[in-house]
């Protein structure tokens, strides 16, 4: 017997079919330029038709999924965002390196169990490297800790 067709999860997955199909259409009103000179419709038609192709193989993966029981979990949404905001709002005051120190933290509240020493070691690596690409790869101008 099959399962009957989880129309939430499908219609999700059509969702971002339906973005990926808008950065494609939109995108190739844009010179594509070449992969050496890539023009400015180059990068929204390829993130456009890999969220495409995405978008399909998640419909063929979750067409016949069981539903979930907890549909709505309030948590993961709002820490995840709450850790965006932080970030856009320490970023310029307190610099690189504790704006992103607060996101991660915040954003590794948003799962259970929470693991502590997990969180502050993603948190340490991800300032570093946050340090080390942005500010001395791409010379970005932020401090990485404003005094």
């Amino acid at each position: 017997m099959t399962r009957p067709i989880n129309w939430l999860q499908v219609g999700a997955a059509a969702l971002l079919g339906l973005v990926g199909a808008f950065f494609v259409w939109h995108g190739s009103d844009y010179p594509m330029g070449s992969l050496r000179r890539m023009g400015p419709g180059f990068f929204p038609v390829i993130v456009g038709a890999v969220l495409l192709l995405f978008a399909i193989l998640l419909v063929l993966e979750v067409a016949h999924s069981e539903k979930e029981k907890d549909f709505w979990i309030p948590r993961p949404i709002l820490m995840v965002s709450a850790g965006f905001v932080a970030f856009a709002a320490l970023l310029e005051r307190a610099g690189l390196v504790p704006a992103t120190l607060v996101m991660v933290i915040l954003v590794s509240l948003a799962e259970k169990p929470l693991r502590p020493v997990s969180a502050a070691a993603n948190a340490v690596a991800l300032s570093v490297l946050g340090v080390v690409v942005f500010l001395y790869s791409f010379g970005i101008p932020v401090a990485a800790i404003h005094w």
